[in-house]
């Protein structure tokens, strides 16, 4: 069951959990107590990505938003922190989690996991310089469980009291099932307790895992979130039928179209940005695979929306009420 002291995180997920996304579920459904924004990969050049970079400004953020960064390198990590700073943003992650060979295989993100001593070294300069408030998401290792053994020593020595942890090994990937074991073996070796990140889908999820871990009191959810914009308040108590979840999803849908259509690059951009979001949201309707045939094959943006118009009117999966 949802308690009071709980705190509910809207998880970063690349190109879709922009703050397009995050002001637009906000102002709709809500739900969510704080987000991380997805990474921004930083370079040898000092060049960044100026949409990712500015996708954390606070004045564009409805939501209480921590920045975060993809690197292995302290001075890129503190050259974005300090960037950050200027913009007002009052938190930045450290991306230790993420489980794509492109990333890992160069040492970022999970890849991180099998280097202890390079964990060691990034976190204490890191914790010494940084700015901002500094926190950190990670996995439960690269290849095992034992990896993150080797690192709780080194969160705990340096004090870093916001750490998230995804209860799955970054070789997964999003793949199989989490590792709820392995996850609280961590519990008693830790100073602080963490945030759980992995697979809580459903209303069901929660209140298994909540009443299993009583402890944990901050929840990350992502990709779920996504294909159930309502899921963060269900899991608060609040019950939708299909005409106020049909009404709020509409409304939602409408505030990111406004936006990606007012942005920079906006006709050239469009369908691509709506296509992402579409892998998720196809699964509020029964007939997810019709809804996201039809998505794929609007060529033009009045296609789309004429797709778009015909999908508003789909039945609502029993799965997403309940």
């Amino acid at each position: 069951m949802f308690e009071p002291d709980h705190h509910l995180v809207l998880a970063p997920i690349k190109g879709v959990t922009n703050y397009i996304f995050r002001n637009a579920l906000e102002a709709t459904f809500g739900g969510a107590d704080s987000a991380i924004a997805p990474y921004i990969v930083t370079k040898e050049s000092g060049e960044l990505n100026q949409r990712q970079l500015f996708d954390v400004d606070f004045t564009k953020n409805q939501l209480p938003t921590t920045a975060q960064i993809l690197t292995k390198e302290v001075s890129q990590f503190l050259h974005v922190a300090k960037l950050y700073k200027d913009m007002g943003v009052k938190k930045v992650n450290l991306n230790m989690g993420c489980p794509y060979p492109m990333v890992a295989n160069r040492t970022k993100g999970s890849g991180l996991l099998l280097h202890p001593e390079k964990v060691e070294r990034l976190l204490t300069e890191i914790k010494e310089k940084c700015p901002i408030e500094f926190t950190v998401k990670i996995r439960l290792g690269r290849e095992c469980t034992s990896e993150i053994k080797k690192i709780i020593p080194i969160i705990n020595d340096l004090e870093i009291n916001d750490l998230t942890i995804h209860a799955r090994l970054g070789k997964q990937i999003y793949k199989g099932s989490v590792d709820i074991n392995g996850f609280e073996e961590c519990l008693p070796l830790l100073r602080t307790i963490p945030t759980y990140n992995g697979d809580i889908k459903s209303v069901t999820d929660f209140n298994r895992l909540s009443k299993r871990m009583p402890q944990i009191k901050k929840w990350m959810i992502g990709r779920a979130a996504l294909s159930n914009p309502a899921l963060l308040s269900q899991i608060r108590g609040e019950v939708f039928n299909e005409q106020t979840y049909r009404s709020k999803f509409i409304k939602m849908h409408q505030m990111m179209s406004y936006e990606y259509l007012n942005s920079a690059n906006a006709k050239s951009d469009y369908l691509q940005r709506m296509r992402e979001h579409w892998l998720y949201f196809k699964d509020i309707f029964e007939n997810e695979h019709k809804v996201y045939k039809k998505i794929k094959k609007a060529k033009t943006i009045d296609q789309f929306h004429e797709v778009i118009e015909w999908a508003m009117d789909q039945e609502i999966s029993e799965n997403i009420l309940n």
